[in-house]
């Protein structure tokens, strides 16, 4: 069969990734195989490797994708100018990529080829890819496949770092289809631009139409495909952020004990690491980039059977995992001795293929330590799991400064641990002591909480052997930071504001201070609780605003709201985030409630109102979208954050009201979720389990809750960190991370009106 390879990439990333990739596809590919080269910009460096069988194109040559970014160029993963870059919602990004592909295809059918195969750039080739090879992956067993792809189980969808299309009438239509979501603007109607994830869309609905695909990789539960699939012993993928080999947070471990041991890493201002098990080189990477946040000059030395293992190695030491070449972990150190070169700082290793009970004799040749510049003062043991190894590596390793062993079972919620064979580190750590102090020794296990496959938690044990050494840092406890971002499109919003604005009588306007009174009641589990102090303010004169779900509650109880604050531009009769059809929050309008209604509302929330003869103010919402309306220019634009909730305080505090008391703001869930193991489309957790730390108190407060809700703590937050310009007396009720939050900050009462008057004395 005849196939031709096609990439692309930016030529600004000429040095960090393309080069590599062009050079070794040179070395290790057959001659007769043809790559296609599609480059965001131009020229070329003049020393881009030449050679009969590679040729360049540039990619802006492609009208339709330059009127695709000229379009959308807002649509490029940036929600504004303080939120960071959102790699799944980069629909300029993942647009050159796609775009090469349809180039490509219609290219390559003129040459006759059989099979399309697209690669990543940023992969790099190690080992000879062989006719053989290829025929096997492509053979057509049962039946020949139109498409072959990388699928993952449990991520958000399919790795595009490899896809196979074969040359056929089938996968023409799908190709058309492909690139007409992205000459439509249809991408921008998902949830996510990434091209994996349209791919997956457009392949599932040819599927049911006869498309036939073959899944290199069912068996992949996470974002291992391409390791997992027949080219992981020849090709190296340098997946996202791990192609730059910047920092040791640009390696993403799913196992939370991985971070714990960088961690410990750069806490103990480590450079002579030794790891034992050294497999892909990946937690390698992840050490010596944490090590040399703290130092200029860094050793690694790694000890693994790489490609000597065999069937009789893996059952006596109970590996379940595939194994690697010592060439391709090799790959990773070169490149990373030079980029740290770059930067002026020196990188050495020296890897050991063989036996850890073997290859650590070394230790005791002083000779040969001094000259591999094996001096440890960090040891990893994560070799071979029977006990006789672990307690030879333990044993060579004892005198090591800070020792680190992976694969320390405990049970997991339902008492459960792995077989007896796979705990090695249990038997031995307990041997030799346990988590008692001996002698100049302090032991501890790190509770990392990563679960086995059918059961139990693994975790890490650590041995310091220098008394003056503190404890590992605590990893768990980090700052948790969302970044919302509109859930529509602008052009829908700017749409609505145009529509509403045809029927809004009237406007907020910004009006002089006064005394009154604001009961803020948003929707949280605490709400009912203090209904009564709700109407004790109301009886006292208080005005109290809602927001759409306390609504219906509050009157149910009732307490007939002065106001309740609209600001949602989705669906009207789709399901809120509670669960609830929106339309049903608003069915019965109360004709004594003024209905706030942002400008950017889907349309049909104000048509329902104003039918219903409701009362209905408008307001707009500062927002990108709006910004960028030309009608707008000269209008007051609110501000506050990403929800109704505390957009009320910005509106309310425009009509004059200083003093304000909330409730049910608590943005967490009562108690522990059922559903607490629940992911989303991206294979992220649904919940998230928080604490706020009490300075005052000392103690710390644990809540559930989602990133929506995370978001409208996050809005709060940064309103008391303005207690320099803000003119408001602040009450808040109930229970919840907003209550915790106002409890543990340094909140006493703002500055007294009269000290800012200046801000709101025009009008």
């Amino acid at each position: 069969m005849k196939y031709t390879v096609v990439t692309s990439f930016p030529i600004s990333h000429w040095e960090t990734y393309g080069e590599r990739f062009l050079k070794s596809f040179i070395e290790f590919w057959p001659k007769d195989i043809n790559l296609l080269c599609y480059c965001d910009g131009y020229p070329l460096p003049d020393d881009a490797p030449q050679a009969d069988n590679i040729q360049y194109f540039d990619l802006l040559d492609n009208e339709d994708l330059i009127m695709f970014k000229e379009r959308n160029k807002q649509f490029d993963g940036n929600g504004g100018p303080k939120a960071p870059y959102n790699f799944y919602m980069d629909a300029v990004k993942f647009s050159h990529k796609v775009y090469a592909q349809s180039m490509a295809y219609k290219k390559i059918k003129e040459l006759k080829s059989d099979w399309m195969m697209w690669l990543d750039a940023d992969s790099v080739t190690y080992e000879p890819i062989t006719h053989d090879l290829l025929d096997k992956i492509h053979d057509d067993q049962d039946q020949v496949p139109d498409i072959i792809f990388l699928g993952r189980k449990n991520a958000y969808a399919t790795c595009s770092s490899f896809i196979s299309y074969n040359l056929n009438d089938v996968v023409e239509v799908f190709m058309d289809d492909f690139i007409s979501f992205y000459n439509t603007d249809e991408v921008l109607r998902l949830q996510c631009f990434a091209d994996n994830y349209v791919f997956d869309r457009l392949r599932l609905l040819h599927e049911r139409h006869g498309l036939i695909t073959r899944n290199l990789t069912f068996e992949c539960e996470d974002l291992d495909a391409f390791d997992m699939s027949p080219f992981g012993n020849y090709i190296v993928h340098l997946k996202g952020n791990k192609k730059y080999l910047q920092t040791g947070a640009s390696i993403n471990f799913k196992a939370s004990r991985y971070i714990d041991l960088c961690s410990m890493v750069k806490h103990y201002e480590r450079k002579n690491i030794l790891e034992i098990g050294t497999w892909n080189g990946d937690t390698a990477c992840a050490m010596i980039h944490s090590a040399f946040e703290v130092n200029d000059t860094v050793h690694y030395t790694g000890i693994d059977l790489f490609e000597e293992a065999s069937e009789h190695t893996d059952k006596e030491e109970f590996n379940v995992k595939r194994h690697y070449t010592k060439r391709s972990v090799e790959l990773k150190l070169i490149d990373l001795a030079k980029e740290y070169e770059k930067k002026g700082k020196t990188f050495t290793y020296y890897l050991m293929k063989g036996n850890s009970k073997e290859k650590l004799k070394i230790l005791k040749d002083d000779s040969l330590c001094n000259l591999y510049n094996i001096k440890p003062d960090f040891v990893f043991i994560d070799g071979g799991h029977s006990t006789e190894t672990v307690r030879s590596d333990y044993e060579m390793c004892k005198d090591i400064p800070v020792i680190v062993m992976d694969d320390y079972y405990t049970e997991d919620d339902k008492g459960n641990l792995p077989s007896p064979e796979f705990m090695g580190v249990n038997a031995i750590y307990e041997e030799t002591g346990g988590t008692l102090r001996v002698g100049q020794q302090r032991r501890l296990v790190i509770s990392a909480g990563d679960k086995v496959s059918g059961g139990g938690l693994v975790n890490l044990a650590v041995i310091l052997n220098e008394p003056d050494l503190s404890n590992p840092p605590d990893t768990r406890k980090v700052p948790v930071q969302v970044q919302p971002r509109d859930c529509v499109p602008p052009d829908n919003i700017q749409d609505n504001v145009r529509e509403n604005l045809e029927l809004f009588s009237s406007m907020v306007e910004r009006c002089h201070w006064h005394d009154g009174k604001i009961v803020l009641a948003s929707a949280g589990p605490s709400l009912i609780e203090n209904i009564e102090d709700i109407r004790k303010l109301q009886d006292e004169g208080a005005k109290v605003v809602c927001v759409k779900h306390s609504h219906n509650l509050l009157i149910e109880n009732g307490i007939i709201p002065w106001g309740c604050v609209i600001l949602d531009p989705r669906p009207f009769d789709g399901v809120s985030t509670h669960g609830i059809i929106r339309k049903d929050l608003l069915n019965k309008p109360h004709p004594d409630i003024k209905y706030f209604i942002a400008s950017m509302t889907n349309i049909e929330v104000t048509k329902h109102l104003v039918d219903k003869g409701a009362t209905v103010i408008g307001w707009h919402a500062f927002t990108n979208a709006l910004m960028e309306m030309d009608e707008l220019k000269d209008t007051q634009l609110i501000t506050g954050g990403t929800c109704s909730a505390m957009r009320s305080i910005g509106i309310t505090h425009t009509l004059g009201f200083r003093e304000f008391h909330i409730f049910g703001m608590d943005c967490s869930y009562d108690g522990i979720p059922e559903d607490l193991d629940e992911r989303d489309m991206y294979g992220k957790k649904k919940w998230l389990k928080i604490g706020i730390l009490n300075e005052k108190t000392k103690t710390e407060d644990i809540f559930y809750t989602t990133g929506e809700l995370l978001a409208l703590a996050q809005d709060f937050e940064s309103l008391l960190k303005r207690d320099d310009q803000v003119d408001m007396d602040l009450y808040v009720y109930g229970r919840g991370v907003v209550p915790s939050i106002f409890k543990s900050s340094n909140y006493e009462c703002w500055p007294n009106i009269e000290t800012v008057i200046g801000t709101c004395n025009d009008g």
